[in-house]
């Protein structure tokens, strides 16, 4: 693998050499290095944003320990089989002469938004094929460039793993996504502005729970309360006055519940469960506390866009989970550690009907039921951890789309909705000065995105086409 190294505006573009990973050929191009003065770690947070404001990480919380009354027995459901499974393959399309320029339009956006770095990968379910675009340092102080494979902070992103978790627990029959969260928490969970109406799982992962990022919860993440995720709970300020589920209004403290809700129904914490159900069926390097990665040496050093660390490695490292089930407040809803080229085998998954190669992750209904968008937005409509939008960055056809924000890294992936198309991208940058698009999507993560999706596939179905028409004459 090459790496191309910007040095006062100029561009150089150098070939890339093959390397093996997970046993089949790939190239991959790395491209770009900003040379950046040391900077010094800062304690300092960042808000953690998606279409709203999302609150920042903080220290593990002791919470008392609490038994879950016994699960109920859903109604099985049956198993719907997807017709054609298409083998996916890590590989790299194309050489560096051959996308020589999208390299350097890349760059120049990469440049333009004053990144530290960025990583990009799109796939294509269609062919098996994958693109990777990295960029930039990982670690400024010592020089060590952005790989392929460096693992990034992926922020709200996480939200999507920590719902494919749960649904894993929903084709069990082990969670209904309808029954009350009092059930699989052990204690009663009630919006005391609506009683007698219960908050059931789907309500978390659509943000219709009336539960929101209350001043409490602020502060028992951001300044080391020992107050329990019970506590906050019991507390009529921690819900909105509407009904559950009658309201859409984007919460991280309900994917905080979501994620004690999978921890006491799976008996076991979300990482150790998460590794077991996703990450390692579909050999995935990625965690949700960083140091129990196998290569936790390979994580980008989080800058904000004034280029002053946010998040050094050594802070990631430090991340702890809580000894006792059903009680983390900072880990389901952003702290996801992953390199976008595995992020991106989770998408294809899921775009190919919860199969990936010859491993079934999910079934058809409970992909169905994560891209089912019945919740209308502000500007998309919202399924579980994913959104709907049509014609904004897909000329008319319809995406799913997620994004995420923290200390100064910015992600999102787009996916077709279009069995046809079944392509996407996902990508991170990190120390970006950049903004958001009227819709909510970040707007560098969607510059580079579209200018990829249409010099990959979109001139390429023009060409066809345009040949088609010649053959016909």
């Amino acid at each position: 693998m090459k790496n191309n190294k910007g040095n006062s505006g100029i561009v150089i573009i150098t070939l890339s050499s093959v390397i093996l990973i997970a046993l089949v050929p790939w190239f991959f191009i790395i491209l770009g290095n900003l040379n950046r003065e040391d900077t010094s770690d800062l304690t300092q947070t960042h808000p953690e944003m998606s279409a709203a404001q999302e609150p920042s990480p903080v220290e593990e919380s002791p919470l008392p320990d609490i038994e879950p009354t016994p699960l109920p027995t859903p109604t099985p459901e049956v198993e719907q089989v997807v017709d054609m499974e298409i083998p996916l393959e890590n590989t790299i399309i194309g050489i560096a002469t051959e996308y020589r320029e999208l390299y350097q339009e890349l760059n120049t956006i990469a440049a333009q938004y004053n990144c530290i770095s960025a990583s990009l990968t799109a796939f294509d379910n269609t062919t098996g094929e994958y693109f990777t675009y990295v960029y930039g340092q990982a670690d400024v102080s010592t020089g060590r460039p952005l790989g392929v494979d460096t693992k990034i902070r992926i922020a709200s992103l996480a939200k999507l793993t920590t719902v494919i978790c749960a649904m894993v627990l929903v084709d069990d029959n082990r969670i209904d996504l309808d029954l009350d969260i009092s059930i699989y928490l052990g204690y009663e969970v009630q919006n005391t502005h609506s009683p007698g109406t219960p908050i059931t799982t789907r309500m978390l992962m659509q943000h219709t729970s009336t539960i929101f990022d209350s001043g409490a919860f602020q502060q028992s993440r951001d300044r080391g309360s020992t107050e329990s995720l019970r506590v906050l709970l019991e507390r009529g300020s921690s819900f909105r006055r509407n009904q559950p589920g009658s309201q859409f209004e984007y919460t991280n403290f309900g994917y905080s519940v979501l994620g004690a809700v999978i921890e006491n129904v799976a008996g076991k914490s979300l990482d150790t469960f998460a590794r077991e159900v996703l990450f390692d069926p579909l050999d995935i390097d990625a965690a949700y506390v960083p140091n129990k990665m196998h290569d936790t040496e390979n994580i980008a050093v989080i800058y904000n866009d004034n280029h002053v660390v946010t998040r050094s490695l050594q802070s990631q490292l430090d991340t702890v989970e809580s000894e006792l089930l059903g009680h983390d407040l900072h880990l389901a809803q952003g702290n996801l550690t992953i390199s976008t080229i595995d992020y991106a085998k989770i998408l294809a998954m899921l775009s190919n009907g919860g199969v990936w190669g010859d491993v079934r992750i999910l079934s058809l209904k409970a992909v169905r039921s994560i891209h089912d968008a019945n919740v209308e937005g502000v500007a998309y409509d919202q399924g579980l951890a994913t959104r709907h939008s049509t014609g904004d960055f897909i000329p008319d056809e319809g995406f799913y789309w997620h994004t995420g924000s923290a200390y100064g890294m910015f992600s999102q992936y787009v996916c077709s909705d279009s069995a046809n198309t079944n392509r996407g991208i996902v990508v991170a940058t990190v120390g970006a000065d950049t903004g958001r698009e009227s819709n909510g999507m970040v707007s560098i993560c969607t510059e580079m995105s579209i200018l990829t999706w249409n010099h990959l596939w979109q001139i390429d179905e023009e060409s066809q086409s345009q040949q088609e028409v010649l053959e016909e004459d």
